[in-house]
């Protein structure tokens, strides 16, 4: 006689085939049949935003940038304001994201809010901001390596060894979405503990007096930075905010592997705001407890991109700063094999709209791994191309943050367009009702802001190149854009169709699998556009 474990275990698998059965459903409103392997929840989901994120990765690059800049105060103060603008932004992606639980996250949400043409643009701009993304993250572990193992680092060694994490990553990508989440998981889970039991040994040290360290009031010291600028102070501290503003993005990670993810209309919200939240605590504490622990401030500034091996070697054997080193290699590894993830079906999903030329093979979906084959080898084969130039990655990287922040408030904007227009006319799972204007201003001003801020030329002594390279790079791409658009335009392809608002609607919860209602004047069609056959959401535009 059957058990109640046995009932319960054939009530969650049916529960499972409900929901997965209501999610094909949910897609089909928009004119998509379910291609990819819908087997993520919401830790694994969660762990996509955070791994892109990577507080860890991000702050060793960048920790002796701010310090130097700025000082104490504007490395740990400038943080907060970039958490407060992003989770704004965050925000906005989460409402979005519950209406369209579609592959390609901010493309999706860009056309669908506004239309196709405001939505193409959006997705070729960000396509270039990941792929140089991927090969600044890789870059970045080289030197780690050439440390640990004793290494001269040679620009071939730093080759090969960036090499080997974009290769690494992208094969596990191709591999299918439950192996990158897999080894994305673990990489998350040693990413937050590795901060946090790190950040406690720190505190440890500084509160049993255990070396050298600094009081409470370093928090606020500013360490002359304030002397080489014309705005003062201001101006340091906006230069430093650089450092916050490298770490924190990335979190839109979530929404681009929504057809991956079960319930995504609940789960992907959820998540993208919970990368943000957990990234602020554990990164504001680990950031204090490091000031903290600075031993002598004027040396540290000295020691570059030394400076946190530094801190740690005047606390802790050196086999503590190695240890650390192995987890900032890890962080470096499950983010390329994030942005990969999230590039790869931004691209997915751009091919199978038929944007650009060659949509076949970015839309190709291999039968067994279910994985888009095409895209994750694009997603891999153009940062090693990229890899070429990193003489000059450092400033393309800059550029590549920037253009990121730049389709960030894109979204942002067209929520505020759509809004203008009434919607969202039906309620989703995450909805900001009444809050919606004030987020969606506070969120946009901020990010305005801030690329302005990554845009400002700061050394009037270099080539015009060097300063404007983020206005200059912005309109290259714009440019290539505009010819790849019409292009397809002039191949009788409707780059900037009318996109339909079909929305989820709320999900009965206790119904099995949830129970959706189709409003009456949503209706399916088949349109030709281009080679394409797949079903299309017809009517009028948002």
């Amino acid at each position: 006689m059957a058990g109640p474990e046995h009932h319960q275990h054939y009530s969650d698998q049916d529960q499972a085939f409900a929901q997965r059965k209501a999610d094909s459903e949910n897609l089909a409103k928009f004119g998509y049949k379910q291609e990819l392997n819908r087997a993520l929840g919401f830790f694994s989901n969660f762990a996509i935003a955070f791994s892109f994120i990577s507080a860890t990765n991000g702050f060793y690059a960048l920790f002796w940038y701010g310090l130097d800049v700025g000082g104490p105060a504007a490395l740990v103060w400038s943080w907060p304001i970039v958490v407060f603008g992003q989770l704004m932004v965050a925000l906005t992606f989460a409402e979005a994201a519950s209406h369209y639980p579609l592959a390609g996250g901010v493309y999706q949400w860009a056309k669908h809010l506004v239309n196709g043409s405001y939505g193409w643009f959006a997705a070729w701009m960000f396509a270039f901001a990941v792929l140089i993304a991927v090969a600044g993250v890789a870059i970045g572990a080289s030197p780690i390596v050439c440390s640990l193992a004793g290494w001269s680092g040679t620009s071939q060694q730093l080759f090969w060894i960036a090499f080997a994490f974009i290769v690494g990553s992208m094969v596990l990508n191709i591999y299918g979405v439950k192996i990158t989440a897999f080894f994305n998981n673990i990489g998350t889970v040693t990413e937050i503990i590795g901060l946090v039991v790190i950040a406690i040994a720190l505190y440890a040290a500084v509160i049993s007096g255990h070396g050298q360290h600094q009081g409470g009031g370093v928090l606020l010291a500013t360490a002359g930075t304030a002397v080489n600028h014309s705005w003062g102070y201001s101006g340091a501290f906006l230069a430093a905010m650089l450092t916050s503003a490298w770490v924190l993005f990335g979190f839109d990670a979530a929404g681009g592997l929504a057809e991956e993810t079960a319930d995504p209309t609940r789960t992907v919200p959820r998540a993208i705001v919970s990368a943000v939240a957990i990234t602020a605590i554990v990164s504001m504490f680990w950031l204090v407890a490091m000031v903290l622990a600075i031993p002598d401030l004027a040396k540290t500034r000295a020691q570059g991109t030394n400076a946190i091996a530094f801190i740690f070697d005047a606390h802790f054997p050196h086999w503590v700063t190695s240890l650390f080193l192995l987890i900032v290699l890890t962080a470096i590894f499950v983010c390329c094999l994030a942005i990969q993830a999230a590039g790869t079906r931004l691209l997915y999903a751009f091919g199978r709209d038929r944007m650009v030329p060659g949509s076949r093979f970015f839309a190709y979906v291999n039968p067994r791994t279910r994985t888009p084959l095409g895209s994750a080898l694009t997603s891999g084969v153009a940062p090693i191309a990229i890899l070429i130039f990193t003489n000059q990655l450092s400033r393309v990287i800059a550029w590549a943050t920037t253009c990121t922040y730049i389709v960030y408030q894109m979204v942002v904007l067209g929520a505020m367009i759509a809004r203008t227009r009434g919607w969202p006319h039906r309620k989703a799972y995450f909805n900001l009702g009444k809050w919606g204007w004030p987020v969606n201003i506070a969120g946009f001003a901020y990010g305005v802001f801030m690329i302005v801020n990554l845009s400002w030329p700061r050394n009037p002594g270099e080539p015009w190149y060097s300063n404007y390279l983020v206005p200059f790079c912005a309109g290259v791409i714009l440019a290539l854009g505009a010819i790849v658009f019409a292009i397809q335009r002039a191949r009788g392809i409707n780059v900037g169709r009318t996109i339909r608002d079909i929305e989820p609607c709320v999900v009965d919860s206790s119904a099995p699998g949830g129970a959706c209602e189709e409003p009456p004047s949503a209706v399916v069609t088949m349109t030709a556009e281009g080679a394409s056959d797949r079903p299309r959401a017809g009517g009028p535009d948002l």
